[in-house]
């Protein structure tokens, strides 16, 4: 599998390769969890998965947490959902990205949760969708974590059909 096409700068393509970025997981199906771990590892990421929301809380708030690029979470979970749990990331990490996966869009937490992420992906996806969503995380990331006067843009300059959940925070 060819994880970052040619159509990126070399420039970029090095950052990549040297600066070694990690990803959390949370998806209470293992076999799609082991999926979307497979692809990120496959494509050179460390990666932590987590079974369920409240698993992912109980670590976040444990002095072993590391800060990952990127979350990317299940919808449909046990105990606290997606939408939910993007909420609570986002009152202790602020500028955390987020990923939610979903199968099916739950149109009462959705608005608000809308906000709170980066982008959403939709049950199935390809890896190649996967990939792509990666590459514009990695992008922003690179762009604005080494550019700390940079502010993010109202709109997302990496996904311009999606509004940048931190345009208002930075």
């Amino acid at each position: 599998m060819k994880c970052f096409p040619s159509i990126y700068p070399l420039d970029y393509l090095a950052i990549l390769v040297y600066k070694k970025y990690m990803f959390h997981i949370i998806d209470d199906e293992e076999i799609l969890r082991e999926f979307t771990e497979s692809i990120l590892v496959d494509c050179g990421f460390d990666v932590l998965c987590f079974e369920s929301g409240n698993q992912y809380l109980e670590y976040l708030n444990s002095p072993k947490f590391k800060k990952p690029i990127a979350v990317l979470s299940d919808v449909t979970m046990p105990g606290i959902n997606g939408y939910d749990l993007a909420l609570e990331i986002r009152k202790i990490l602020p500028f955390q990205k987020i990923i939610l996966i979903t199968g099916n869009a739950d149109p009462e937490h959705y608005t608000e949760a809308a906000k709170q992420v980066c982008y959403t992906l939709n049950k199935p996806y390809s890896p190649e969708k996967l990939i792509s969503i990666i590459q514009g995380i990695t992008a922003c990331n690179h762009l604005y974590a080494s550019n700390k006067e940079a502010e993010y843009p109202q709109m997302c300059s990496m996904n311009p059909l999606s509004y940048c959940p931190f345009s208002c925070q930075s």
